[in-house]
């Protein structure tokens, strides 16, 4: 413990910022983050010529899996059915911890599994709104053109500024 410290003591002042390996989230807390409001990711996929491109997406984790739903007609969907890699990036609400998801996509357009996504969605985000409200909110995603992206989880990298900034005070002493 000592040696540690006087090693930390002697690191220049840039080391933790550089070094972040040891600022990492433990799986369990990665998946707090995962299954906790906003519900919102950034996701990311390659162009048919090998383009990166990322977007904003609402998802729900159902059955312990993460699940994204959009049109079939969209650009992303294609580009899935071409290479099934996708990335995906969740940040507490403070942006002080992140997870980064690297995987592969599986297709789902079973109706009931993309009514139970929709009803999930919509719990989660209709806080306020009447019964009349969110049925009609549940209405207007109903299209039989609907599919949900399910994503198979193959590698996780996570950040944790609460852990660095901790770090980095406690080799000033503080």
């Amino acid at each position: 413990m000592e040696g540690e410290k006087t090693q930390r003591a002697t690191r220049p002042i840039w080391w933790s910022r550089q070094y972040i390996e040891s600022f990492t989230l433990s799986d369990e807390e990665a998946w707090q983050l995962i299954t906790s409001p906003p519900w919102r990711c950034v996701i990311a996929w390659v162009t048919r010529d090998g383009q990166p491109v990322v977007a904003p997406m609402a998802y729900q984790v159902l059955d312990g899996r993460i699940m994204l739903m959009t049109a079939k007609n969209r650009d992303k969907v294609k580009a899935f059915r071409r290479n099934p890699a996708i990335s995906l990036c969740f940040q507490d609400a403070s942006g002080a911890k992140h997870v980064t998801v690297r995987g592969r996509v599986e297709f789902s357009d079973d109706p009931m599994l993309v009514r139970r996504w929709i009803a999930s969605f919509v719990e989660s985000y209709g806080q306020g709104m009447s019964p009349e409200e969110k049925q009609l909110e549940m209405a207007r995603y109903e299209s039989p053109e609907r599919v949900i992206l399910i994503v198979h989880v193959e590698r996780m990298r996570t950040f944790d500024r609460e852990k660095m900034l901790r770090a980095e005070r406690e080799s000033l002493g503080a």
